[in-house]
């Protein structure tokens, strides 16, 4: 059984890791796992080769990560997060096309494997697009 110290130790690596998975993708460097999102349904390597290899349609992107919402009993290895975000996707200064804003909400399923909490599986779904 956890102490409530463990909890609240996993509580905080569980609320920051949104903000650290969303640099990570605005840095295109992803964990393992799936992803059930805008290029389909894939295990996160192929989502990360499919990401990499397809034409860029936008210079760089920034998500704006809300706190997320966090299902963690005690002592458990597993959790579920729920996380509204901002997304900017930009085009270069002066370029062709329109900058990209999107509103998305992000359900993840949370693993601890060998002391480490990282993703299971990833629901990414588009709420709206300016």
């Amino acid at each position: 059984m956890a102490t409530a110290f463990e909890w609240i130790v996993d509580l905080e690596v569980l609320r920051r890791f949104p903000q650290r998975y969303a640099r990570a993708v605005d840095e295109r460097d992803h964990p393992d796992g799936s992803v059930d999102g805008t290029l389909g349904s894939q295990p996160v390597p192929a989502y990360l080769e499919a990401m990499r290899t397809r034409p860029p349609a936008f210079e760089s992107s920034m998500h704006l990560v809300a706190d997320p919402m966090i299902d963690l009993d005690a002592g458990a290895d597993t959790a579920h997060l729920d996380t509204y975000a901002v997304v900017f996707q930009t085009t270069p200064v002066g370029g062709d096309g329109d900058d990209l804003t999107l509103g998305m909400r992000y359900i993840d399923d949370m693993v601890r494997r060998d002391g480490t909490w990282m993703i299971h599986h990833r629901v990414a779904r588009m709420l709206w697009r300016r």
